[in-house]
């Protein structure tokens, strides 16, 4: 802001007090912090440019803990990924894209759900999501299962599968 912008705005009879002119000084300078804010607010809830501070707070807000020994581009990735996905959560196609974000790795879901018609056949109930991939990234299989553990539905079991054993950095 530029510089006496509350000032300039006094009326005319007002202007002239010097206290009066003070007084409204002091609340232009604090104002203008308040105002710096929030005119920068577009870019810290950008992950791509939000701070270091400000992005573990979005990521908090989508319910993603994240390490702080992970690499900040990594973060911001993985934050602006939960976010594109918030609307798939849950689902297989969710649990594949966040994995696959979050690994590095193609990532292959198998579950017996789905959607039958009335006259469709229903299969079975199977519990159980088969989660396939071929690394964990810079991940451990801890986290991996962790990261699962809040995707997968109410009562489903998991078994993971990784063809290579672990990470792949």
């Amino acid at each position: 802001m530029s510089a006496g912008w509350l000032v300039d705005q006094l009326p005319r009879a007002m202007s002239g007090d010097p206290v009066l002119r003070g007084f409204v000084s002091a609340f232009e300078q604090v104002a203008d912090t308040v105002v710096d804010r929030v005119d920068s607010i577009e870019h810290q809830v950008d992950a791509g440019l939000a701070v270091s501070e400000m992005l573990h707070f979005l990521a908090s807000w989508l319910g993603v803990e994240l390490e702080p020994t992970d690499p900040l581009d990594y973060q911001r990735m993985l934050v602006g990924e939960v976010g594109r996905l918030l609307g798939w959560r849950g689902t297989r196609h969710g649990m594949e894209s966040l994995l696959a974000a979050a690994t590095g790795s193609p990532v292959t879901v198998t579950d017996g759900g789905g959607i039958f018609g009335r006259n469709d056949p229903v299969p079975l109930a199977d519990p159980e999501v088969v989660v396939h991939l071929q690394h964990t990234g810079h991940l451990d299989e801890r986290q991996v299962i962790g990261f699962l553990q809040g995707e997968l539905p109410l009562g489903a079991r998991l078994r993971l599968e990784i063809t290579d054993g672990g990470r792949d950095g």
